[in-house]
């Protein structure tokens, strides 16, 4: 069976001294290497920040790659699908896509502590794995972030490297009325690390957090799940913040971790089993 509730019957969590908040924070805690790994790389690629152009380098000596993404996807498609997208939808107003377009960009900072609660509660077998394949994803992509330092296509735009594009990945929230988390995001985007876009781990998250949930739910939420996966691919290009050469390389990354984490529990499997049959 692979509904969730046949799940829960067969990995139901032993009871716990601690109540389900202590046991979230519990969950939650080795999420904070995620944010030392993004700490890190930001502080590595701190140089190119501001005002770099194609061939500057972060602190490790590696270059900033301001061309090679949209080659990638000209070589593909014939032209920048950002471009073209931005050229048909935006208009300089907030549309109703604009509002699905933000809030599906938002996912992205809660998926991951979402699912690391579901998986303690309701998969408690499969949490090991889960954190395996979370922070193989981290390391794989942050690594990807320091030796691949990559603008994205708002700012090639902006160096005139591509055509008009704008970063309206903030755009939606004026058309739902609540100009706070406009203005929040805009913090945040500018705290944030500029050339952390190959890979694109908005892109891979969504994909992790589906193939890692494709064996235990139903295959209606299954298909959500791919959904939510193509529907942030296309929320990224559409709003300026990746190419798809980027998601892709995310999605490969989100491939590598889960890999790794089916490995790491075959391995796990089968050194219980021989450490039984020894005893």
């Amino acid at each position: 069976m692979t509904s969730l509730d046949s799940e829960r019957d067969t990995s139901r969590p032993a009871p716990s001294r601690h109540g389900p908040i202590a046991q979230l924070l519990i969950a939650w805690s080795p999420l904070s290497g995620i944010l030392i790994a993004y700490a890190v790389a930001q502080w590595i690629n701190a140089p190119l920040a501001e005002q770099a152009v194609d061939g500057d380098r972060n602190r490790l000596g590696f270059s900033l790659h301001v061309a090679g993404p949209p080659r990638a996807d000209e070589a593909v498609f014939g032209a920048v699908p950002t471009v073209h997208l931005q050229q048909w939808l935006v208009d300089g107003a907030a549309h109703w896509y604009d509002g699905l377009a933000a809030l599906i960009y938002v996912t992205h900072f809660v998926v991951i502590p979402v699912v690391t609660g579901l998986v303690w509660f309701r998969m408690r077998d499969r949490f090991t794995a889960w954190l395996t394949a979370v922070l193989t994803f981290t390391v794989v992509g942050v690594t990807g972030y320091v030796v691949y330092p990559a603008a994205p296509p708002w700012w090639a735009s902006e160096q005139d490297r591509i055509g008009a594009v704008d970063r309206i990945s903030g755009l939606g929230w004026h058309y739902l009325h609540l100009e706070p988390i406009a203005r929040l995001t805009e913090l945040g985007q500018g705290q944030s690390n500029p050339v952390a876009a190959m890979p694109s781990l908005h892109a891979g998250a969504a994909l992790l957090v589906a193939l890692f949930l494709w064996p235990s739910v139903r295959s209606w939420v299954r298909g959500a799940l791919l959904l939510y996966a193509g529907s942030m691919a296309w929320v990224l290009v559409y709003t300026g913040e990746h190419y798809v050469v980027d998601v892709v390389a995310g999605w490969l990354t989100a491939g590598v971790a889960v890999l790794v984490s089916v490995v790491g529990l075959v391995g796990l499997v089968g050194r219980v089993s021989a450490s039984d049959g020894e005893s």
